[in-house]
């Protein structure tokens, strides 16, 4: 028997379900938990069914195929085989965690809200083969969403106070991102411009009574709802081979490194004034807020240039990246500076890179002023770990992967620590020689260290919350927002460490093996191998040294 093709033929069962079940979430990065299921392309007229019915009966098949993948892996043979089976299990016990321990979809209003407005951003906008075909799906999702938000209204059994204020903003973005789009809607759908009105002023119904609905809670303190997953996810979803308690002591180590590199640097820049006082000073290139998309547009330009002289490749670099101000719907959601990935192979399909130069309207003048700032402040770093050499180009790497399970699969720690390495990697190239630009980047890096640091340091209870507020006050943040991250930490076990201990990850496999290779070439076998684990990195790295 072929095993290789069995357990081909299982994954591609998988992803089916998936793509089926969960079309919205599987073609969006917004969820990473799920695969980039490319036969979500077939459902831009579904929505995703997440009614608790639904949810439970996936979570039993999930199981299923985690125990037949974990099967299949006792028996696979090369490294190769061993490496999709790893990752395949991994990917379910991933969602597992998300669906069934942590059962985020009985306290996250924002899952609800995003897969209605997201898919209906998708049916607009991703490839089709003709007009008929947008208006088909689009109609059919708009006409969809009261559903899903009702799904929500039955799931939800109360709300952490961090999603209740996100959701409560999201709920009139989405409502201002359908009076936007309504004329879009006309003229797509000519012909039905009355189902067209009464679709839009249902999904609008819709969302009054979901706000209803979350007005009527009380909203609970965010550390109730704190699961305790991440040991979970540490060694069922990402693989990793170092424990919290040791990831905690990297990140430590890698903080006071850190301080030590920004005091010498500062101590050589201006000897009275602290690291932090010229950091808040430094504006490298003054632009205006209406010039800030056009500052990242030409940075982008400039980075393709750049590494392609130093022989990365260019039909990978020159992959198209949309530059545009953060959707309506998505602003109370993103950061300041996001990227949403195309997640099909279709070269029709566009990948975005967004900017948000304010706030939504409960911040003051003074905070987008301090945002708008910090854009033009950090605009090499954040273009680098959006775009090149970061998510863009990895994304566009995976996509063209021919191997279906690593082209499917992408991991938030191998995801997130690529792009915070790729920052690294404009010191590594000389891109960034200028004193100051450094001090930035070592300013990044320390936050990066600090939650890694507050992620594991709470749930393995080496860290108090006075301590990890400490840390993001060092970082420049304001005892408010510090406040705001530690509550939103809380909620995604897990995630903040895969920034700070990703990159060190990817260092320490530069530092082992990088003498092996010429520069590119190096980078060329590390993302040749998919989004793996990085003890299967490291094996594959071994494969290759001479014997």
């Amino acid at each position: 028997m072929d095993r290789s093709n069995t357990y081909q033929k299982l994954a591609d069962n998988y992803f089916n379900f998936l793509a089926e079940r969960f079309p919205v979430m599987s073609a969006s990065d917004e969820f990473d938990f799920l695969p980039r299921a490319e036969n979500a392309a077939r459902h831009f007229d579904k929505l995703d069914q997440i009614n608790a019915a639904a949810i439970e009966d996936a979570i039993e098949q999930l199981k299923n195929y985690h125990q037949q993948f974990k099967s299949a892996n006792q028996e696979a043979g090369e490294l190769e085989q061993t490496i999709d089976l790893e990752l395949l299990k991994a990917n379910a016990a991933g969602i597992l965690i998300e669906l069934d321990i942590k059962r985020t979809w009985q306290y996250n209003p924002l899952l609800y809200l995003k897969s209605g407005f997201i898919g209906l951003d998708h049916a607009l906008h991703k490839p089709a083969e003709s007009a008929t075909e947008v208006a088909d799906r689009t109609l059919s999702r708009l006409s969809s969403i009261p559903y899903i938000l009702q799904q929500g209204i039955d799931n939800i059994r109360s709300v952490p106070e961090t999603h209740y204020q996100a959701s409560l903003r999201m709920v009139q973005d989405c409502r201002e991102y359908l009076s936007e789009i309504a004329n879009a809607l006309s003229k797509r759908i000519p012909s039905n411009q009355g189902t067209v009105l009464k679709a839009t002023h249902n999904a609008d119904t819709a969302l009054k009574k979901f706000h209803q609905f979350l007005t009527s809670q009380a909203p609970e303190p965010d550390r109730q709802f704190a699961a305790s997953t991440l040991e979970m996810s540490l060694k069922d979803h990402f693989l990793s081979a170092h424990s919290a308690n040791e990831i905690f002591a990297i990140a430590n180590h890698e903080w006071q490194e850190i301080l030590e590199k920004l005091q010498k640097i500062q101590s050589q820049i201006d000897e009275n004034k602290t690291w932090e006082q010229l950091y808040h000073a430094f504006i490298p290139q003054p632009v205006s807020e209406s010039e800030i998309v056009a500052l990242y547009q030409d940075e982008i330009h400039r980075l393709r240039e750049f590494f392609s002289q130093n022989g990365f490749s260019e039909e990978l670099l020159s992959a198209p990246v949309n530059i545009e101000y953060t959707p309506t719907y998505l602003k109370s959601v993103r950061s300041s500076a996001s990227f949403a990935a195309a997640f099909s192979r279709d070269p029709r399909e566009k990948s975005y890179f967004y900017i948000s130069t304010n706030f939504p309207q409960h911040h003051s003048r003074e905070t987008d002023h301090h945002l708008q700032r910090r854009l033009n402040r950090e605009y090499k770093m954040l273009t680098a770990h959006e775009t090149i050499p970061g998510h863009h180009f990895l994304d566009s790497y995976r996509r063209r992967l021919s191997n279906p399970i690593r082209r499917q699969i992408e991991s938030p720690l191998f995801y997130e620590g690529w792009a915070s390495y790729a920052e690294s990697m404009l010191t590594e190239y000389g891109y960034i020689n200028d004193p100051m630009e450094r001090l930035v980047s070592l300013k990044r890096e320390l936050w990066r260290s600090a939650r890694c640091q507050i992620d594991v340091g709470f749930s393995v209870g080496k860290l108090s919350a006075d301590t990890a507020l400490g840390l993001l006050t060092i970082c420049g943040f304001d005892p408010a927002e510090a406040s705001r991250q530690l509550d939103r930490f809380r909620l995604n076990p897990g995630y903040q460490l895969c920034y700070g201990y990703g990159s060190h990850q990817f260092k320490q496999l530069k530092k082992k093996y990088g003498h092996l290779f010429d520069s590119k070439d190096f980078y060329e076998f590390l993302l040749a191998g998919g989004e793996c684990p990085f003890h299967l990195i490291e094996k594959r790295f071994k494969n290759r040294e001479p014997k």
